[in-house]
Parts: structure tokens; C-alpha cells; sequence
């Protein structure tokens, strides 16, 4: 863990540059998947340079309130630049251990979320479950959580080339525990999402807490 979050300060020098226009259209489509109402609070979890900000701001407007969190402090620097370019008064960023979210004053004191959110995160971190477990327990009761997330059923030379330089695990199907949980659960494979780009099928999985 200590590993793959030291290799995520490095990856952040070049991480915009190299994904964000690959991952852009995906990033909007998970965010009208969770469709936050204007004025929400939304959590975005493992946000790391903040990508997706832009479609989760545009969504939820000047009266909504956007708390990325992430445990990499190069990303993060990253994302409070992406804050500050765009002025924007109602997003925020917090470092902290994702398996440990509640324990963190600044999201606690902001929960219950309307909506959380985790985009790419939760295939690129061991303990998933438990972060998972978390960010759900922060959602209010009809609360929505939202995944963009990679699995591979058939691995390739692309799978192994991601998951190296994610550092992170394509055959985890991490919607499960999502599943198990919510109520409403949709699992869509983004068409539109070339296999052979991303290592395997890019998926948005969405559902609401009883």
C-alpha cells in the first residue's frame, strides 16, 4: 500500500496529461449514472488529480458541496491546482486513508452524503472492501453510490500493461460488494469503451442505500 502510494506521487506528474482526455467522456458518463441533484453533497473517493470535478461540479452547481479525498499527496496537489484554476468555492480536498474515512473530522463533519463517488479507485487498492464498507456508511439513507471502474475477464498484454502501471487488480469484480449492499443496482458496460484500450470492459455500476 505504502509502495503503490509513493509510485501514485510520481504517476501524478504525468497522470492529466496522459489519461485525462482518454477518460473524460467515461468520467461524464458516471456522473449522469449518479445523477446528483443541484445543491448535493457529494464525496468523491480516491479523487486523485480531482478529473472528476468538472462533471460532478457542472452537476450538482454553485449550491452543492464536493469533498475529494485521496491518500497521494502529489495527486492532491494536483487537484487543489485544478480548484484553484477553476475558482471553485464548493470543492474541496482532504488526504486521508480511504479505509479509514470516517475517522477523518473533515468528512465526518460533512456526512451524510447525498452521493459518493469512486472512479478508477477501488481495482488499484487491496483492502477495497473495507473502503467500500466506509464511503457506503457515509451515504444518507436513498443516498446514491456510484463505480467507473475496469474489469477483465480475458486478460491481455493491455490488461497486465494497466494493471502495472495502476498498480491495480482488473480481475477484481468490485461492483459485488455495491451490489450486495445497495438497492437499484445497475452494472453497464460502456460500450462505447474500447477493450483493447483499457485492458478490459470499462463499467459504470450505480445503486442507493436502503
Amino acid at each position: 500500500m505504502v509502495l503503490a502510494m509513493g509510485w501514485y506521487d510520481v504517476f501524478a506528474l504525468t497522470y492529466d496529461r496522459q489519461l485525462e482526455a482518454l477518460y473524460r467522456p467515461h468520467r461524464s458518463a458516471l456522473v449522469e449514472t449518479l445523477a446528483p441533484e443541484r445543491g448535493a453533497r457529494v464525496l468523491d473517493v480516491c479523487c486523485g488529480t480531482g478529473q472528476s470535478f468538472d462533471a460532478l461540479r457542472a452537476a450538482v452547481g454553485d449550491a452543492g458541496t464536493i469533498i475529494g479525498v485521496d491518500r497521494s499527496k502529489g495527486m492532491l496537489k494536483r487537484a487543489q491546482r485544478r480548484i484553484a484554476r477553476n475558482e471553485w468555492s464548493n470543492v474541496s480536498v482532504v488526504r486521508c486513508d480511504a479505509r479509514a474515512l470516517a475517522d477523518d473530522p473533515t468528512v465526518r463533519d460533512a456526512a451524510p452524503f447525498d452521493a459518493v463517488v469512486c472512479a478508477l479507485g477501488l481495482s488499484a487498492i487491496a483492502e477495497h472492501e473495507a473502503v467500500f464498507e466506509q464511503a457506503f456508511g457515509l451515504l444518507r439513507s436513498g443516498g446514491r453510490f456510484a463505480i467507473l471502474d475496469v474489469h477483465a475477464a480475458l486478460r491481455t498484454r493491455q490488461t497486465r500493461m494497466v494493471e502495472l502501471v495502476a498498480r491495480a487488480d482488473l480481475s477484481r469484480e468490485v461492483w459485488r460488494a455495491l451490489e450486495a449492499a445497495s438497492e437499484g443496482f445497475s452494472h453497464v458496460v460502456l460500450e462505447d469503451a474500447d477493450p483493447r484500450t483499457f485492458g478490459g470492459e470499462l463499467y459504470v455500476a450505480c445503486g442507493h442505500r436502503p
